[in-house]
């Protein structure tokens, strides 16, 4: 008969798993007893997240409307970007796009108010139709019980941002931090509604981060007070804890605080403000907030993005045809901005604009960006007999799309919560039965040319 592939020892067969693409360690789990307890123990997901690689996660959005569907990009093979197509002379991209699912926002609320029933079953799936009974007990249209969902804050999170396998969503209207999700595992956490306040207050900014020293993670929020005086305020929430408490003042202006982005247990939020430019950050370990270097340029911040790019906080800048990347360097006794990359594109008026968002820095020196506008990504290597390459992302039932830097994780959020009397929720549960309308099935991904991609 032979050996069984049970009897390849345990750690071989964990150092084999650890290196596939997640999507591929999901499935892995349905083999058999012996791979779903070897992926499901706490000391796997531990080991995968210590090597685990950062990759684009897209989601589908328009002006009016969010999708619930997201979709991790990952490389199919170490050979990534570099390979050439000898026969067309392009390079053969070689990508994995994994979908997987937000929670709905207030879904108990949407399962009481509406009846689920199958309308068409096939071998293959089971279309969902929702249903409402008003007090008449008459059914109501598909798109009155839409009109009649708008009702109820909308039943689809915003995405703040992601830190560490972790994602911070927030309510479709206020914008205001309400859940944490891990999408690979599919749990996911309310958060508890913050304190009242004498004055009528403004939501600035918020984010989710790491505290290396504690342990912990934590959402930071920042409002602002609708008064003459605009007096902004600072709150801290501890994920497993039941309640936000203030940490001071913060030093910021009154626009809206964007890019969220956490490293090495700072938090920091990007500011274009009326007076010019500036980073804001938080220290996640004191609960305080720390200066920041001056920028390396002071007008122009409605094209620039900031992320995490190999471990260091990162500014992007588009100037005509050039884009110019900064990074942090933070091992000296002051922080100092460094100039890291200059891509000069030498197609002046024909290059692609907009906002370059860094997804991803390669050992081999590749830089892995995205353009909203575009609805594509930009993948550029000094070295590659093709510089430039751009990655439209097709087949969307949306307009557009955004994405963000995520590091999957199969880490349990029952081992991350302080307390336990936080309540675990899954996104695989009744109420993935509801499908909202327009959600987008599948995305591809189509190499362009800068030259075709900008007409």
């Amino acid at each position: 008969m032979g050996p069984f592939i049970t009897d390849v020892p345990k750690s071989v067969l964990e150092d084999v798993i650890i290196k596939l693409p997640t999507k591929s360690i999901i499935m892995c789990k349905s083999v058999c007893k012996t791979w779903y307890s070897l992926i499901s123990d706490p000391a796997f997901a531990r080991l995968h997240f210590a090597q685990a690689e950062a990759y684009p996660m897209v989601r589908p959005m328009d002006r009016r409307s969010v999708s619930r569907n997201l979709f991790l990009v990952e490389l199919e093979d170490s050979s990534g970007f570099d390979l050439k197509d000898h026969d067309c002379n392009r390079s053969r991209v070689h990508m994995n796009l994994s979908k997987y699912k937000f929670p709905l926002c207030h879904a108990e609320q949407l399962l009481n108010y509406h009846n689920v029933m199958p309308s068409h079953e096939t071998e293959r799936e089971v279309h969902m139709k929702i249903t409402q009974i008003d007090d008449n007990n008459k059914k109501m249209d598909f798109s009155d019980t839409i009109a009649y969902m708008k009702q109820y804050d909308d039943n689809k999170y915003n995405l703040v941002n992601s830190c560490n396998g972790l994602l911070c969503l927030s309510d479709f209207f206020m914008n205001r931090p309400a859940a944490v999700c891990n999408p690979i595992t599919g749990e996911f956490i309310n958060l508890p509604h913050g304190p009242k306040h004498a004055k009528a207050m403004t939501l600035i900014g918020s984010g989710l981060g790491f505290s290396p020293r504690t342990n912990l993670y934590k959402v930071v929020r920042i409002l602002k007070e609708q008064t003459p005086d605009r007096n902004k305020v600072a709150e801290i929430h501890t994920l497993g804890t039941g309640s936000w408490k203030s940490v001071g003042t913060a030093p910021c202006s009154d626009s809206e605080l964007s890019f969220p982005t956490c490293v090495k247990g700072m938090l920091y939020w990007f500011c274009h403000g009326r007076t010019g430019c500036s980073v804001i950050s938080f220290d996640l370990d004191t609960e305080e907030f720390q200066s920041v270097p001056s920028l390396p340029f002071w007008k122009g911040g409605r094209d620039v993005s900031m992320g995490d790019l190999g471990g260091s906080l990162c500014l992007c800048k588009t100037l005509s045809y050039k884009i110019n990347a900064w990074v942090m360097d933070d091992s000296g006794p002051q922080k100092l901005w460094i100039m890291n990359i200059s891509i000069h594109t030498g197609f002046r008026r024909r290059w692609p604009h907009g906002v370059y968002i860094p997804m991803k820095y390669f050992e081999n020196d590749g830089l892995l960006m995205f353009n909203s506008r575009l609805n594509a990504f930009f993948y550029h290597h000094p070295g590659n007999h093709s510089p430039f390459i751009y990655l439209e992302l097709r087949e969307m039932k949306y307009s557009s799309s955004e994405a963000i830097s995520h590091v999957p994780s199969f880490i349990s959020l029952k081992d991350i919560l302080v307390g336990k009397d936080v309540e675990i929720l899954n996104i695989n549960s009744r109420c993935a039965v509801l499908k909202l309308p327009g959600e987008t099935e599948a995305l591809s991904l189509v190499e362009e040319n800068a030259s075709s991609i900008c007409c």
